[in-house]
């Protein structure tokens, strides 16, 4: 970096003479004109990159012995109270509990990875409560809760479900589909009320949500009025309790009848007309209204 010895100018690298006075630039010939080179060649890393820092390091330092001595005093506790043999579910839920800590000072700091790493460890705990009294029961179907919670609040967030939408909804009706089978295999042994009450009914819920995308979601105005989204959801869930109630009654007694839905089912209707006559005033409104600017 040079500047003028008349003005005090600023001269650019390799500059013959000053730009505002005109003066001659002489470089001395022992002096050889180098590039500048920054101070830092290679760009900085990202604060928090490159390991666990020093903080989340001494929270697990802490733990560890912390979980130690709490392990050591439940065993202890137990042997002498002569409960030993129930000790499990004591010693496994303190274990589990460091575990959770540890696991979340390590894993990323973002909401996929820590909502991953919770949920998976929850699942676990609750697989080895209900593996530690006999066979699995209970807890595959709370498992696989979990699994459907972790696929509409976790997966839904990601680029990929964003880039694949279409893929994503068929992922999650499926999985859906795939829970209420494993429910209904679980608690009865077989599949007996899945294929005559729960895939209609999710079929219409399916059938209602496409159409709420078909809707409103294609449409060029990206402004969603609050009215026909309030609307069209609870027309949705009252045909789904509909369907329920009808597809229930074939499954119990065998007749299509409504007992407890036919409310929901007048109120849909109701809805359905409400939203239809608002849809159809605003276009007639909006029709005029272009009409008049263009003439």
């Amino acid at each position: 970096m040079a500047y003028c010895v008349m003005c005090g100018v600023k001269l650019e690298d390799g500059a013959v003479q000053c730009p505002l006075c005109r003066t001659e630039v002489l470089l001395p010939s022992h002096v050889v004109e180098k590039p500048a080179e920054p101070l830092f060649p290679h760009p900085l890393p990202e604060k928090g990159t490159g390991g666990i820092s020093k903080t989340s390091k001494g929270i697990i330092e802490l733990i560890l012995p912390l979980l130690v001595v709490s392990e050591v005093t439940i065993a202890l506790t137990m042997w002498y109270s002569g409960n030993f043999s129930h000790s499990f579910i004591p010693l496994f839920s303190t274990a589990m509990a460091a575990l959770v800590i540890a696991m979340a000072l390590v894993s990323r700091h973002s909401y996929v990875a820590q909502t991953t790493t919770h949920l998976i460890l929850v699942s676990l705990y609750l697989l080895g409560i209900d593996g530690s009294s006999g066979p699995l029961s209970w807890s595959v179907i709370a498992v696989g809760g979990i699994a459907i919670l972790w696929l509409y609040a976790v997966f839904t967030t990601t680029r990929t479900a964003r880039t694949c939408p279409l893929g994503s909804a068929s992922l999650l009706m499926l999985a859906t589909l795939g829970y209420l089978a494993m429910i209904n295999l679980v608690v009865v042994g077989k599949l007996s009320w899945f294929f005559p009450v729960a895939l209609p009914t999710s079929l219409v819920l399916f059938a209602g949500v496409g159409l709420f995308f078909l809707l409103f979601l294609t449409r060029k105005r990206t402004r969603l009025p609050l009215a026909d989204l309030i609307f069209f959801n609870l027309i949705v869930l009252f045909l789904t309790f509909t369907a329920l109630d009808l597809f229930l009654n074939r499954y119990g007694s065998g007749i299509w009848t409504l007992s407890w839905s036919v409310s929901l089912f007048s109120a849909s209707v109701a809805l359905m007309l409400l939203l239809i006559s608002v849809s159809v005033s605003r276009r007639i409104r909006r029709f005029f209204t272009s009409q008049n600017r263009h003439s």
